[in-house]
């Protein structure tokens, strides 16, 4: 259970500061030009619950929790900066004292600045949130607890050139540097220096050619660094009005330094939009990399996501489907597994679900959803359902409250000890500002 959220090492919280401090200054300089108005939007939500299961183990007891949420959006644009933040707070209490009190944190800061004439620009993120430990889980859901959770920060600074050569060949090229911190001392710190150039070529207003290349070397605290390349070739074609499909494919050569093993396989990233009138079809495919908290190393995750949404006159449903493949490659040590030898690990993912909103009165929305997710490595097979279902009810223009109910259950095929169900019921009120 993640319970310090304000008790960052102080480096730490030096270096968040800075890292912060960098993008705001950046976004700030050269705005010579007129700006905008910015853009604020801020709301404070209460909330109160009462779960059977508040530990979210087999026995678990029941617990009352009441958590504060304070949350803030800020965006600011002019001719030649960009800003942008957003932050979402979440501090629990357990009145029963079945769990210590959390304090959770979700920051996204970015800044863009063209610091010369539509040519030079400088690109600055920083991101601070919740992750899983394990990263074969894949996104947190809301629906998970605390526990096997961990707050990560990712910084990423990146100056880039985007020339042009006549009116049809788009080119960016630029350095990105990456650095990976957790507010626990026991997982690995990261960073990674990436050289890269993207070039698209038009070709007629609805097609263009795509072609790319990146050199990236990673380097972490106690496993091996590494050096990975990617090429790729594609294309990309808008066929109609919300209609659009893209690939690019080519060759990834990853070596590790330390054990001087190597490895050759193939890079892709493709998509699918589809706007059938009433009905939205989204596929997307790819090879992307996930840093595992757990292990300290880095996952290839090959994905497909399926996404159907249907819009009536007053409801939204949609459906889902995700398969994922995690290969974890590498001289990998840990301080969790301990391991001291080459290794190659996997595992797989399958999450499926569906959401149904319903407009019920002007006021009053009603939103029903499920969802099934499947793990499946190679000591055991973990299962999880979520369900659950909201009423929202507009009190004012700025003043709303919820009333909902979640339902989980987690099976393992390996030790029915770690089999439990949780339900959770609860009411929430929401300030706008």
């Amino acid at each position: 259970m993640n319970t310090n959220g304000l008790k960052l090492p102080q480096a730490k919280r030096e270096a968040a500061v800075k890292n912060i401090l960098m993008i705001l200054c950046m976004a700030a300089c050269l705005a010579t030009q007129a700006w905008a108005d910015p853009s604020w939007k801020a709301s404070l939500a209460v909330s109160e619950e009462y779960t059977d299961n508040a530990e979210e183990e087999r026995g678990g007891h029941t617990d009352f929790v009441t958590s504060l949420i304070p949350s803030l959006g800020y965006r600011y644009e002019g001719g030649r900066a960009l800003l942008e933040s957003s932050y979402k707070g979440v501090w629990k209490h357990y009145a029963r004292g079945t769990e210590d009190q959390e304090f959770d944190h979700d920051l996204n800061v970015h800044g863009l600045l063209d610091a010369w004439r539509s040519f030079l620009f400088l690109d600055v993120k920083d991101t601070y949130s919740l992750v899983n430990e394990d990263a074969t889980r894949g996104e947190r859901l809301e629906e998970d607890s605390g526990d096997d959770l961990v707050q990560r920060n990712r910084f990423t600074f990146s100056p880039f050139i985007a020339p042009r050569f006549g009116d049809r060949t788009e080119t960016k090229l630029g350095y990105r540097y990456t650095n990976i911190w957790y507010d626990d001392d026991e997982y690995e710190k990261k960073s990674t220096h990436t050289g890269f150039v993207d070039v698209v070529h038009e070709l007629t207003p609805t097609t263009s050619l795509l072609s790319g290349y990146s050199s990236t070397w990673e380097m972490s605290d106690e496993d091996g660094d590494l050096n990975r390349h990617i090429a790729y070739v594609g294309a990309s074609y808008e066929y109609g009005e919300g209609s659009r499909v893209y690939a690019k494919v080519g060759p990834q050569y990853t070596r590790y330094s330390d054990n001087e093993e190597s490895s050759t396989s193939l890079f892709w990233d493709a998509g699918w939009t589809h706007d059938f009138g009433s009905v939205l079809l989204d596929v997307t495919t790819g090879v992307t990399f996930e840093d595992d908290p757990e292990t300290g190393q880095t996952y290839d995750r090959q994905y497909l996501t399926t996404r159907l949404t249907k819009e009536f006159q007053r409801t939204v449903v949609s459906a889902f489907v995700t398969l994922e493949d995690y290969e974890e490659q590498g001289d990998g040590y840990s301080k969790s597994r301990r391991k001291t030898e080459y290794s190659i690990d996997s595992g797989r993912r399958t999450y499926a679900g569906f959401s149904v909103r319903h407009e019920l009165t002007s006021r009053l929305t009603g939103t029903v959803n499920a969802a099934y997710d499947l793990n499946d490595e190679s000591s055991e097979d973990v299962k999880r359902w979520h369900a659950g279902i909201v009423f929202k009810y507009a009190l004012a223009e700025d003043l709303d409250a919820e009333l909902w109910y979640r339902y989980k259950d987690v099976s393992g095929d390996e030790d029915e000890e770690d089999n439990y169900t949780a339900n959770r019921i609860g009411m929430l009120v929401r300030k706008t500002f």
